[in-house]
């Protein structure tokens, strides 16, 4: 309803305007072109038909008439064409504009589900470690309960030790449900040092199986950031996943990966580097469907691009100082967003 009231008003504004400068097609076309961007088709249309009755009403001669000549009904028929064809153009503008975001949000979650994929065997066996543990302190418990008397003491650890068995396991299963979750984005105070320690936990499977060494420095006065969690997840996910890919073949180094996160003059900046084979070409390696990977599909790099602008930041990438590759990414701070406020 506000939507057509807002081409109501277009039109009462457009009118004395008109009539003042006699320009009444400039202005009735840009309350059209108005109630189309702002309201829809449908209201771009309420504007047009107002307008024409306006304009045939007040603008062509004989005025305050609704019966003009051929040449004046004709002059009527150019101002509704111009019209209907500039709100039809806006129109199909937000139709290919809303498709578009769709098509980004699909290609998101393909992206996420394909990520999700090449850490499953990690996250089976990092789910597995604690349900073993809680299996293997049950027996235990239940042995000591048997004795005669009961050793109440290390029955009680050993229960202790399910619940902390549990506790871990509940938080790799909520990490899990982050990443799949389909929800519109959130912004919010987000602490950057939370989802590092989420994505090295989901992942610390493969760092043990790869024999990767991960260092992490995330100062504790690292100030948060408003956006949206899930998205900053992947960003790091895909960033970490692509930097312990890059080190599958690395035989004469050690495979390292760093995470480090700082504050520089209102921004947070956090850095993944490796020491991989490295990329030759950083101008190209955020295009879409680019890929230096045999079975990638080359949308990673370029969706994190997209969230990390969407988060009024910038991501980019560089040479390793010996080797490798350091990809960086900076976020405003959420205390330069409320002093900006």
């Amino acid at each position: 309803m506000k939507t057509y009231l807002l081409a109501v008003l277009a039109c009462a504004i457009a009118l004395p305007i008109a009539w003042e400068l006699n320009a009444p097609s400039s202005c009735f076309l840009l309350a059209a072109m108005v109630s189309s961007l702002y309201g829809g088709r449908g209201p771009g249309y309420v504007t047009i038909l107002i307008s024409s009755i306006l304009f045939d009403f007040f603008f062509l001669l004989p005025r305050f008439h609704f019966l003009h000549s051929g040449e004046s009904f004709l002059r009527l028929v150019v101002f509704i064409a111009a019209m209907v064809l500039a709100t039809a153009l806006i129109a199909a503008r937000r139709r290919a504009e809303e498709s578009l975001r769709q098509t980004q949000a699909k290609l998101a979650q393909a992206t996420q589900t394909a990520t999700m994929s090449q850490f499953s065997a990690s996250v089976i066996h990092e789910i597995s470690q604690p349900l073993s543990a809680m299996v293997a302190n049950g027996q235990a418990c239940i042995r000591w309960l048997a004795v005669d008397p009961p050793n109440i003491a290390h029955a009680k650890g050993a229960v202790e030790r399910i619940v902390r068995d549990g506790k871990d396991a509940g938080e790799i299963i909520k990490g899990l449900r982050t990443l799949f979750r389909r929800s519109p984005p959130k912004k919010e105070p987000v602490d950057l040092r939370h989802i590092v320690n989420e994505v090295v936990s989901l992942l610390r499977g493969r760092v043990v199986k790869e024999k990767v060494m991960v260092e992490v420095n995330l100062p504790k006065d690292l100030p948060t950031v408003i956006g949206d969690r899930i998205q900053l997840q992947q960003v790091l996910m895909n960033l970490v996943l692509n930097a312990m890919d890059s080190m599958q073949t690395v035989t004469d180094r050690p495979k390292a990966l760093a995470i480090r996160s700082t504050e520089q003059e209102g921004m947070v900046l956090t850095e993944i580097s490796d020491q991989g084979v490295g990329i030759a070409n950083f101008d190209k390696v955020f295009e879409t469907f680019f890929t230096t990977k045999e079975d990638g599909m080359g949308m990673g790099l370029s969706i994190c691009k997209s969230i990390i602008e969407a988060h009024e930041g910038r991501l980019w990438g560089s040479p390793g100082p010996v080797a490798g590759t350091v990809f960086t990414f900076a976020i405003p701070s959420s205390t330069e967003g409320a002093e900006a406020e």
